[in-house]
């Protein structure tokens, strides 16, 4: 379960007319949703400040702590200094059993989830600061590896005997993403191929577990490759990386990582200026890197001139694929594809 909240609303209510305050909730509403929905959440309600998701739920519930978790997050980072302040959103995340399913009769029938560790979590957004997500023990059991260093918050909770000792999870937008700001990054763009034809011959069910399967191993890689997931529309995946190397690396083990799974996957990697919008990045190199990584095919790394230069040194090897014209882009470019070595 996962509650995501505005602390600065009732504050934001008292300076912004009825119809400003309408237009950023809907605003906080949409990026929530939509950050729910990636990570194969939920949405519960929402409620006046506040989006109440659950996860783990009717599919899917592998790791769903951890999803949780990620959905959160990603809306504090999305929502970072968009109405004039810095962090806005606070979050608590719990996991345990819950009662879901369909309660009320008639026409007031509600499809949702209840028991203590829905309240507790609830309650427990009560004490969440602006830009953090606080998680309850068992969450933070399930995650620990993924926020090691969390620190502990003794909080007390109204329906337990004991103090609960809570982790704080801070969030912060990575600098590439944060709104109107631009800065220097390597994108990386991954493609599943004929993930259509596969997902046809799997069914709808079998082919969302693997695609679960699929992003939770991408994003183990990400950490690893100290990689930033952007975007996950379709079944592909944006990310940026600080270094070149790092996003070739990342390109070869998660090619590796999906053959295991029966999946083949190609990928693009350019490096160039990025400009941040409300948790997306936009501008030329994007698409340069998109179209690189649509020349590719399964099981290739294919990068820009740029890449190869500034990798130099590192032991990547590289095949020129010559001078070739990318769909949006005003001059050709030079195209390499990495070498791999055979295993």
């Amino acid at each position: 379960m996962a509650v995501m909240g505005l602390p600065g609303a009732g504050e934001a209510a008292q300076r912004l007319s009825p119809t400003q305050m309408v237009e950023r909730l809907n605003h906080f509403y949409e990026i929530a949703t939509r950050a729910v929905v990636a990570r194969d959440g939920t949405v519960d309600k929402l409620m006046s400040d506040q989006v109440i998701a659950f996860f783990g739920t009717p599919y899917n519930d592998r790791e769903h702590a951890l999803r949780a978790v990620e959905a959160a997050a990603d809306v504090i980072a999305a929502m970072e200094d968009q109405w004039g302040g810095t962090s806005l959103v606070a979050a608590a995340v719990g996991t345990g059993e819950a009662f879901v399913g369909n309660v009320g009769e008639g026409g007031t029938r509600d499809y949702t989830a209840i028991g203590q560790m829905v309240n507790s979590t609830h309650e427990l957004l009560g004490h969440a600061r602006p830009g953090e997500a606080l998680l309850l023990p068992a969450t933070y059991t399930a995650v620990s590896s993924h926020y090691p260093d969390a620190p502990i918050r003794t909080i007390t909770i109204a329906d337990r005997d004991e103090p609960v000792a809570a982790r704080a999870v801070s969030v912060r937008a990575p600098a590439a993403a944060r709104a109107g700001r631009r800065a220097l990054a390597t994108i990386m763009v991954l493609d599943l191929v004929n993930s259509t034809v596969i997902a046809s011959e799997l069914g709808d069910a079998v082919w969302r577990e693997l695609l679960a399967r699929h992003y939770g191993r991408m994003r183990e890689l990400l950490a690893v490759h100290e990689g930033t997931e952007i975007d996950t529309a379709g079944d592909g995946l944006l990310a940026t990386f600080q270094a070149p190397v790092h996003a070739v690396r990342f390109g070869e083990a998660a090619i590796d990582a999906d053959a295991a799974l029966g999946l083949r996957t190609r990928v693009g990697v350019h490096t160039g200026e990025v400009e941040g919008d409300q948790g997306a990045i936009r501008g030329i190199a994007v698409v340069i890197a998109a179209r690189i990584g649509a020349l590719a095919d399964a099981g290739q790394i294919f990068v820009s001139n740029t890449v190869r230069d500034l990798v130099a040194g590192s032991g990547l090897g590289f095949e020129d694929r010559g001078v070739r014209s990318l769909k949006g882009v005003a001059e050709p470019r030079q195209i390499y594809s990495v070498l791999r070595s055979p295993d």
